[in-house]
């Protein structure tokens, strides 16, 4: 499998594709989260957290400065009741949805003409918790049995938008900015890999089957 005729006069002689995880590989529904949250009476959750804007307490989950126990300690403090781990996890994994199992074969055919990666602003406990989807729907103990590498934001402490974060990933890997394809649904995470001369597509209301 490769980039169509079309797309590969675009993208000139891609080699490599880094993938974003949530929107582009994975399905997301940021609203059953906040829905989630507010049951809780956390009514400020759609101004605490969303596609676009996230407050310091998600960053800093997302970045590694603070643990799993922290972050739900201090949402417990926001919520201002007892709210059991299991119950917090939940509210907070039930953004994760699926990925359809074509998403899933493209990128095992992928593999066999590109080096691909995977780069994600996300956190431990998301990752942990979609290990058991992975194993239970395609038999992965995770994500490193279909990519060369994963990048998650809170193992190496940097996150998109960032440029630090794309210049780490072209240097820890070896990749020329110019042979290099990123796919992200989120506008300025696409501006921000363009500005290391990494070649991006803007995966708008689309699916990434429809670009190969």
């Amino acid at each position: 499998m490769k980039l169509s005729e079309a797309e590969n006069k675009t993208f000139g002689q891609i080699k490599n594709i880094i993938f974003d995880w949530g929107g582009v590989i994975t399905n997301i529904d940021f609203n059953a989260t906040i829905f989630a949250f507010k049951k809780f009476g956390l009514n400020e959750m759609d101004n605490l957290y969303t596609k676009f804007n996230q407050n310091d307490l998600f960053v800093e989950l997302e970045t590694g400065k603070i643990s799993p126990a922290q972050f739900r300690n201090r949402l417990r403090q926001k919520i201002g009741r007892p709210v059991s781990d299991v119950k917090l996890d939940e509210a907070w994994n039930a953004m994760m949805l699926d990925i359809p199992s074509e998403r899933m074969e493209l990128l095992n055919q992928l593999r066999k003409n590109y080096r691909i990666f995977l780069l994600s602003n996300t956190n431990q406990i998301h990752v942990e918790a979609y290990r058991h989807y992975l194993r239970e729907q395609f038999g992965l103990n995770s994500f490193s049995e279909i990519f060369e590498k994963v990048y998650y934001s809170f193992e190496i402490g940097l996150r998109k938008p960032g440029t630090e974060i794309f210049q780490f990933v072209l240097k820890d890997s070896q990749l020329a900015p110019e042979e290099t394809l990123f796919i992200d649904d989120t506008e300025v995470n696409i501006q921000s890999a363009e500005q290391t001369g990494i070649t991006s597509f803007f995966l708008q209301e689309r699916d990434i089957r429809e670009i190969f």
